[in-house]
C-alpha cells in the first residue's frame, strides 16, 4: 500500500512544479512586472536587482491576505522598484535618497514627458499584475513556487550581468579636481588671484577625445591669447551633485547632510579663503529649497549666496529666463552674465565666485538648431542624446570662455569640473563615458607671473595689474 501512495504522490509533485499552477505563478510573478524592463535591457539601463525578488515576495504575503491587499503590496513595490532605480541612476547614497523626498515639492515632474510614461506604465503593470494574481490564486496557492524563484534568480542574474557595471561603487581613496591642482586656500591666496569655480551639472569623462575636444576646444582660445595655461584631467567621484560639491569645495567626501546636521563651522575652502581676506560667493541657477543650501552654504564658508530667487530680486529682468523642465530654473547662459559681473567688480577683496550649473540636469531640454547639428547626418556626435548634452555644456564652456577673454576681468583662476557621471538611461549612450570619473579643466592666469615680475623690478613693491 506505501508504494501504491508513494507513486500515487509523484505525479501530484511532479504537477505541483510543472503544471499550470506554477506556469502561472511564473508568468505572472516573473515575467508580467519585469518584462517591460527585460525587452529594453539590451537599449536601455535601469538598474534594478533586487526587484524580481521583491515581486515574488509580495505574491508570497499576498496568499495571506485578503485580495484587495495584492493591489496595495503590488504598487508598494512598484514605487520602490522606481526608487531604486532613480536612486541608483544619479548616484544617491540611500539616506540621501531618503531625505531627497522632502525636496519633491521643488520639481515638477509632469515637465517630463518619459518620467510620466515610466512612471505610469510601472504602476499600471503593478495593477495588472495583481488583478491578474487575484484571479489565478486558487491555481497558484496549489503550485511550487520553485520554478518562479528560479526565475525571479535568472532574472536578478540578469541584470547583475547586463547593468551592475554600471552601478557606482564607493572609492576610499579620495580625489578631486582641486587637489590634483594644488590648489588649496594658502595656495590660492598665495597667487592673489580671483577664483572661479564651476561645477558642471552631469559632466562625466568623454571616452573619445575628439568629443572631449569639443568642449576643450571653447577654452582654447583664451589660452591662446596668452592669458592663461590651460591644463585638464579627470577626477573620481562618489554620490551625486551635492557629494562633488563637498569634493571640490571641502576636500572630503560627504554630501550636503554631513553640513546641515553637523555643527559647524566646517574647514573648507570658501572659509579658508574667506580668513585670508578674500570674498566669497555662490551662484546657482535654481531655488535655494533644493538640498537647503542656504542653510548649509554659510557653515563652509560662503559670505554670498545667489540663487534664482535672489538674482531675479536683484535683475528683475531674469523673470522671462527660464530653462530646463523638470528643474525648471534660470538659464546657464544668463547666470554666466551675472558671475562675469561680479568677477569684474573691481573691489579691493579678490574673490572666490562659485557656479553650480543647472540646464544639463536630467532630463534636459535639447537646443534647437545648435551647432552640433545633433540628430543629422552632419552631427558632430553620432549618439543623438550625448550630442544634446554636449550642446548644453558648451554653452557653460563658451560663457565661461567669454569671461575669460574678457579684458576687462582681474587675474582670475578658473577650473570647471563635472560633479557625477552622466546618469544616462541608453547604453550606447552611456557608454561614451568613462564610468566613475569626470573631467576638469583648469585654466590658470598668466597675470600674476607679470604682477610678480614687475614687484621684482621695483624692489618689491607688490603691483596688482587691472
Amino acid at each position: 500500500m506505501r508504494a501504491i501512495s508513494l507513486r500515487a504522490e509523484e505525479p501530484a509533485a511532479k504537477n505541483r512544479l510543472f503544471g499550470r499552477g506554477a506556469m502561472l505563478m511564473m508568468l505572472i510573478v516573473g515575467i508580467v512586472p519585469n518584462g517591460l524592463f527585460l525587452a529594453a535591457m539590451p537599449f536601455f539601463i535601469a538598474e534594478r536587482l533586487i526587484s524580481p525578488l521583491m515581486y515574488l515576495l509580495a505574491a508570497v504575503a499576498a496568499f495571506f491576505l485578503p485580495p484587495f491587499f495584492a493591489y496595495i503590496l503590488f504598487a508598494l513595490v512598484a514605487a520602490i522598484d522606481l526608487s531604486l532605480i532613480v536612486l541608483i541612476a544619479f548616484h544617491l547614497p540611500v539616506m540621501t535618497a531618503l531625505d531627497s523626498i522632502r525636496f519633491m515639492a521643488t520639481i515638477d515632474i509632469a515637465a517630463s514627458v518619459f518620467y510620466i510614461a515610466l512612471i505610469s506604465a510601472n504602476f499600471i503593470i503593478a495593477l495588472l499584475t495583481a488583478w491578474l494574481f487575484n484571479r489565478y490564486r486558487t491555481e497558484m496557492r496549489l503550485a511550487s513556487p520553485i520554478p518562479a524563484t528560479v526565475l525571479a534568480l535568472a532574472l536578478v542574474a540578469a541584470d547583475a550581468r547586463f547593468n551592475l557595471p554600471y552601478v557606482s561603487k564607493a572609492d576610499p581613496d579620495f580625489d578631486s579636481a582641486m587637489s590634483q591642482n594644488g590648489l588649496d586656500a594658502k595656495v590660492v591666496a598665495a597667487r592673489g588671484n580671483n577664483l572661479l569655480i564651476v561645477l558642471v551639472e552631469g559632466l562625466g569623462a568623454f571616452a573619445d577625445p575628439a568629443e572631449r575636444r569639443l568642449l576643450s576646444g571653447k577654452l582654447e582660445s583664451a589660452a591662446a591669447a596668452g592669458h592663461y595655461t590651460l591644463t585638464s584631467g579627470r577626477t573620481r567621484y562618489a554620490g551625486s551633485t551635492t557629494s562633488a560639491e563637498s569634493r571640490e569645495l571641502c576636500g572630503r567626501w560627504g554630501d550636503h547632510l554631513d553640513y546641515i546636521r553637523g555643527p559647524g563651522p566646517f574647514d573648507c575652502l570658501p572659509r579658508g579663503l574667506a580668513a585670508k581676506g578674500y570674498r566669497t560667493a555662490a551662484y546657482h541657477g535654481y531655488t535655494s529649497d533644493m538640498f537647503e543650501r542656504d542653510i548649509w552654504y554659510p557653515k563652509i564658508g560662503f559670505e554670498e549666496f545667489h540663487f534664482a530667487e535672489d538674482m531675479i530680486k536683484e535683475k528683475p529682468e531674469l523673470v522671462a529666463s527660464r530653462c530646463g523642465s523638470v528643474f525648471l530654473g534660470l538659464c546657464d547662459r544668463e547666470v554666466a552674465e551675472v558671475v562675469r559681473s561680479r568677477l569684474l567688480n573691481r573691489g579691493e577683496q579678490p574673490k572666490l565666485v562659485y557656479w553650480l550649473t543647472l540646464n544639463s540636469h536630467i532630463p534636459f531640454v535639447a537646443k534647437k538648431e545648435g551647432k552640433l547639428a545633433c540628430g543629422s547626418v552632419k552631427a558632430a556626435i553620432s549618439n543623438e542624446t550625448v550630442c544634446e548634452l554636449t550642446e548644453l555644456w558648451g554653452d557653460v564652456f563658451e560663457s565661461v570662455g567669454s569671461i575669460a577673454a574678457d579684458p576687462r576681468l582681474p587675474p582670475t583662476d578658473i577650473l570647471l569640473v563635472g560633479d557625477h557621471h552622466t546618469p544616462l538611461w541608453e547604453r550606447d549612450a552611456k557608454d561614451r563615458f568613462s564610468f566613475g570619473e569626470v573631467d576638469w579643466y583648469f585654466l590658470r592666469s598668466g597675470k600674476v607671473l607679470r604682477e610678480q615680475r614687475l614687484a621684482a623690478r621695483f624692489g618689491g613693491i607688490s603691483l596688482r595689474l587691472r
